[in-house]
């Protein structure tokens, strides 16, 4: 059932399915942050109805205004087994859905490194990341996307060749940055920058 839903959502949502180019990289994998690296909290921004009906449940607005996806007894986790609700302190569902970071790294020769990712508090179907950059000689952006396969982290790799020395900052661009719950809970970046001297 979840392949159907992440299929249907990619091509009906606007999720990229590109691929990096062949001078960047991308891996699905847990792994340790870059020391420094700027990291914020991913909210959920909103619901694919289509995915959360999907799996069982339903779109909910909050007094907040944003949509969420609240299990109904008919609701499955990704394996077909009958949803089993997390257990929050208090009974408080969060808003926070994980942790998205950014992080510049100079390499020397005018090339720098930005490394990006996130990490989910609940597996993903699909996402779209965007990030842009400039310095003193121009700027530009890079995206990545396509589908999660239940993932929880991501993490991304641009290597930026500059005209020359001077500051260089990047950011992750929201809203449009953002990953696709299993339930349908769309997880968007809190948007984490940096900037490096590059030399």
């Amino acid at each position: 059932m979840i392949a159907v839903a992440a299929s249907a959502v990619i091509v009906g949502s606007g999720l990229a399915q590109a691929s990096p180019a062949p001078h960047r990289s991308a891996s699905v994998s847990t792994r340790v942050l870059p020391a420094g690296a700027k990291v914020t909290k991913m909210r959920v921004s909103g619901v694919n109805r289509q995915v959360a009906e999907a799996h069982g449940f339903k779109v909910v607005t909050g007094p907040d205004g944003i949509q969420h996806a609240v299990p109904t007894p008919a609701a499955v986790n990704p394996d077909g087994t009958p949803y089993r609700p997390k257990v929050h302190p208090d009974n408080v569902v969060e808003g926070d859905c994980g942790d998205s970071y950014l992080w510049i790294h100079a390499v020397g020769g005018y090339v720098s490194e930005i490394e990006t990712g996130f990490d989910l508090d609940d597996a993903a179907i699909a996402f779209y990341w965007r990030v842009n950059r400039s310095d003193p000689y121009g700027s530009d952006s890079n995206s990545w996307g396509g589908g999660l396969g239940l993932d929880t982290s991501w993490t991304g790799e641009w290597d930026v060749h500059g005209g020359g020395p001077g500051w260089e900052t990047a950011g992750v661009v929201t809203p449009v940055s953002d990953a696709l719950l299993w339930d349908g809970d769309i997880c968007a970046s809190g948007g984490p920058s940096d900037t490096e001297d590059i030399v």
